[in-house]
């Protein structure tokens, strides 16, 4: 995948670096395309997950046996038409066409959906960039309606994908388990199937001459190999197959440019090999895949044949060509372009089917396939003339017939190129088994029979015999009337219809600014009243401000008061609270100091209490001995009675009476 890395850079370089960093990649490509060609196992490329690592959907791939095949032709044929426009090629087409050849070489290889619909799209942007190039106005016009084509069917496939995913929860790439008619329409898309061919008209002419030497060999190619590994076989897909062999040579014998005849011829060779995918089979899966490489080689060569005569004679218009035939002033093209010439000769006769060419050996393997095919086979047949017939128009009056100035000569890498697909065309009709190790199910491929080669040239005299038949009709042109044409019967209507629905969503949508207009308006005056309001609302906002700022500042400073003030009040009060506290000490000190002196007190109370309370109870005693003694008989109370205590107790008496007496003398 480093012709994504080196791509981006190819045109920002020096002509010198670029021509020699693309011929290393040419070299590299031509090395990986006969390693695969050589069967070996591809160990390091069985499964690929290089972007599992970081966190994002996997990339794998694997090396299927029918992409071996078709990713040869993709790399072999991809380096001979970048060697072709080497030196003539601008560089920023050569830098797409090497993404273009890689993106076709990831489909081939892509192990899942999510490979496959990645570089699918890769292919899509990179051929519609390709044609967009040339830059003139209708390469541009076609480009895009080549681009909406193929991201249409892009759409159609993912939601195939989707489907099947929903159905089995895998997004190996297999026979889908569901939503094949998405599958089917998207494929078809890309493989021209009838009424979807358009494209192939769009693009291939349309881009610059080295350009439609890289296209030959990738989009529709992609599409007859998506037939073979997606869709299921099908009596359907074969006559659809055969249906566009007979269209195409039908179209391309009406042309009258060089490229646009090969590009319709296109849509006839590709329907060989979707019919030969549709019956299947050993006879029919390899030879539709040996077809699909042959046809890259036959075709790439007949479009470099084109392109030269396009580069050095100025025209590729084939009824301009033949209109010098009688002027002996003028050269013959094959004169002035031998190379071109014998390559063109090649490319038709291997197209053909005539031994020992390449589009023998593919084409008998396709009609051993398609025996007994009913409808479809008698058509391939009739197909098989008509191209007799064609290349016998384009080989005849493009460089036999035809003459032309040659105003400058072609390259030596367009030489180089003609000349190895031309060696390339020969060499795989004489030696098939070349190939033998890739072909999916390993046919013989023992072609040269007296049978094959009989039936071979029965065609080619049959189309030499119409040809001579039709040589004037087809010298003057056939311009079919436009109501035949596919976009007029069946494109027209559709672009009507949607013309007419967008007309339709044109006046809604004058209507609907009519209104916003309208809408506009009156919102303009609320939104000038609002204005004013909010004016008005400002000033008064900003007048409430101010006094609010005064307050704010008035209400600061009587803070700013009250904070002195109650930092004064606080100091008072904490010396207060000093005094407080020193005065209850003292009021301590002196509870503390009656308390001992109440204490000692209550002692010597409590002891008088105690003398008292003796003193009392003997009193007590003698008062109720004394009683007891007065109760008794008085006459019997005399000095002999007295005892100790009864005289103390009458000598305190009379001391008591002597100071009683004493102080109140004088009262």
């Amino acid at each position: 995948m480093g012709c994504f890395v080196i791509a981006p850079f190819l045109p920002k370089v020096s002509e010198k670096l670029r021509r020699n960093v693309l011929v290393l990649m040419l070299c590299f490509m031509v090395l990986l395309a006969f390693y695969n060609l050589s069967g070996a196992e591809l160990r390091d490329f069985t499964v690929l997950k290089s972007l599992a690592e970081i966190g994002l959907a996997p990339l794998s791939f694997t090396a299927h046996p029918y992409a071996r095949m078709a990713v040869f032709g993709f790399l072999f044929v991809g380096a001979i038409a970048l060697l072709y426009g080497l030196q003539v090629a601008d560089p920023r087409e050569q830098a797409v066409s090497l993404v273009a050849v890689a993106s076709a070489v990831g489909i081939g290889f892509s192990a899942n959906f999510v490979s496959l619909f990645f570089f699918w799209e890769v292919l899509t942007f990179s051929v519609a960039i390709l044609i967009l190039l040339k830059q003139t106005p209708h390469a541009i016009n076609m480009g895009y309606r080549f681009m909406i084509f193929h991201v249409a069917g892009g759409l159609l496939l993912f939601l195939g994908i989707l489907q099947h995913y929903a159905a089995t929860g895998s997004f190996v790439v297999e026979k889908p388990a569901a939503g094949l008619i998405f599958f089917a329409l998207a494929i078809g898309f890309k493989a021209a199937f009838l009424p979807l061919h358009v494209w192939v008209a769009w693009g291939y002419p349309t881009a610059s001459f080295p350009t439609s030497v890289v296209l030959a060999g990738l989009t529709t190619k992609i599409g007859v190999y998506a037939v073979a590994r997606i869709l299921p076989p099908h009596p359907a897909i074969a006559l659809m197959g055969a249906s566009m062999a007979v269209f195409g040579i039908c179209c391309a014998l009406l042309q009258k440019d060089m490229r646009r005849l090969l590009s319709y011829h296109i849509i006839s060779q590709v329907g060989y090999m979707v019919a030969g995918a549709g019956v299947a089979g050993y006879y029919g899966i390899d030879g539709s895949m040996l077809h699909v490489v042959n046809h890259m080689l036959y075709k790439a060569l007949l479009f470099m044949s084109a392109g030269s005569v396009l580069l050095a004679a100025g025209t590729e218009n084939l009824h301009d060509l033949g209109h010098h035939g009688e002027d002996r002033h003028v050269p013959p093209v094959w004169r002035g372009l031998p190379i071109a010439a014998l390559g063109a000769l090649i490319g038709a006769l291997a197209i053909s089917g005539v031994p020992p060419f390449n589009g023998y050996v593919s084409k008998y393997l396709l009609k051993k396939a398609m025996y007994g095919a009913g409808p479809a086979e008698k058509m391939l047949m009739f197909a098989s003339v008509g191209t007799v017939v064609s290349f016998c128009k384009f080989c005849y009056f493009g460089f036999i017939k035809g003459r032309a100035h040659i105003k400058r000569d072609i390259t030596f890498t367009m030489k180089a190129a003609i000349i190895l697909a031309s060696a390339s065309c020969i060499v795989l009709g004489v030696y098939p088994y070349l190939v033998k190790n890739i072909l999916p199910y390993h046919s013989k491929l023992t072609v040269y029979n007296p049978a094959g080669i009989i039936t071979a040239l029965q065609f080619l005299g049959m189309g030499l015999v119409a040809f001579f038949a039709l040589n004037k009709v087809l010298e003057r042109g056939i311009k079919p009337p436009a109501w035949m044409s596919m976009e007029y019967l069946f494109y027209g209507p559709i672009y009507r219809t949607v013309f007419r629905c967008c007309r339709i969503v044109s006046k809604l949508d004058r209507d609907l600014d009519h209104i916003y207009e309208m809408s506009g308006k009156s919102g303009s005056i609320l939104v000038s009243f609002t204005q004013r309001f909010d004016g008005a609302l400002n000033d008064a906002y900003e007048k409430s401000g101010g006094m609010a700022r005064r307050l704010a500042e008035r209400a600061e400073q009587f803070d700013s008061a009250l904070d002195d003030a109650y930092g004064k009040s606080g100091e008072l009060a904490k010396k207060l609270a000093g005094k407080a506290a020193e005065f209850d000490d003292a009021l301590d000190n002196a509870y503390e100091k009656s308390g001992d002196v109440a204490k000692k007190l209550a002692g010597k109370a409590a002891e008088l209490d105690g003398a008292l309370d003796g003193m009392y109870e003997k009193s007590g005693s003698h008062s109720r001995s004394l009683w007891d003694r007065l109760r008794g008989r008085p006459t019997d109370w005399n000095i002999k009675n007295l005892n100790f205590d009864s005289f103390l107790m009458a000598l305190m008496l009379g001391l008591f009476l002597f100071i009683l007496i004493y102080y109140t003398r004088n009262i």
